[in-house]
């Protein structure tokens, strides 16, 4: 597997499956350009990606402002002047019952979840026809089935599932193959970022860790997954599931 040559923007690379993928792509030729809202963080995926001889593109910013999606398309090609891979991973959660949502946190969710991805998508488009590249859109298990808690993340999963099948079949033409990513419960520090105390995430894993057989995820496995659906030719438009299990125990 190489992506020797290849640019790869990847939102949300500050820490987790972010970083993770980061590193991954680096250990395989990639250029990169990384996204993230934690300067220090983010530089800290960058060195370690440099360490594997990437030349790496940092871009600051929060994707719940419009006028960054665009950005982080725009720096991407002016620096590298090529798009091959578009990883939309950066998400947030909501640390409150559903009953005390407020509309501002409704669409906070909305913005980062399903409005970023989709316009990121929009504006990478005419990039990924000129390479036949491809989109991974990291979304969750949450959103395959039903649980209580995080319903409007649940449901805007669900949202950015839909859409990945829907701009598959637009992009097919192109021979841009776009595809998902579902993971259940992941070790990284979305539900800190998300406004859980760490105390919380350990409460989440230790409820959820009976529901998967083979242990809860590494964010290791989740960009050998993403990387996978990269280098598949004739996979475009599926939502995958890398649970651990998790579908079978409930």
């Amino acid at each position: 597997m190489s992506f020797s040559g290849k640019v790869v923007i990847i939102t949300g690379a500050s820490s987790g499956i972010g970083a993770a993928t980061a590193i991954a792509f680096s250990k395989e030729g990639a250029k990169l350009s990384i996204c993230g809202r934690n300067k220090e963080r983010l530089s800290e995926t960058a060195k370690e990606c440099q360490e594997n001889g990437a030349e790496v593109l940092e871009i600051i910013g929060d994707l719940l402002e419009f006028e960054h999606l665009e950005h982080c398309i725009d720096k991407t090609v002016e620096k590298f002047s090529a798009i091959d891979v578009l990883i939309n991973n950066a998400g947030r959660s909501l640390a409150k019952p559903f009953e005390n949502t407020e509309e501002t946190d409704f669409d906070m969710m909305f913005r980062i979840l399903v409005r970023a991805p989709v316009f990121l998508c929009k504006y990478a488009l005419p990039h990924l026809k000129k390479t036949k590249g491809c989109v991974v859109n990291v979304s969750s298990v949450a959103s395959l089935c039903t649980k209580i808690g995080d319903l409007p993340y649940q449901m805007f999963k669900c949202a950015l599932n839909h859409f990945t099948k829907g701009f598959a079949a637009e992009c097919s033409p192109f021979g841009i193959r776009v595809n998902s990513i579902n993971p259940a419960v992941v070790m990284t520090r979305f539900a800190e970022t998300s406004g859980f105390s760490m105390e919380v995430m350990d409460k989440v894993v230790e409820r959820f860790k009976n529901n998967h057989p083979l242990g809860i995820i590494q964010p290791e496995t989740i960009a050998a997954g993403i990387m996978f659906l990269c280098t598949s030719p004739h996979i475009t438009g599926i939502l995958l599931p890398v649970d651990s299990g998790f579908l079978g125990t409930i």
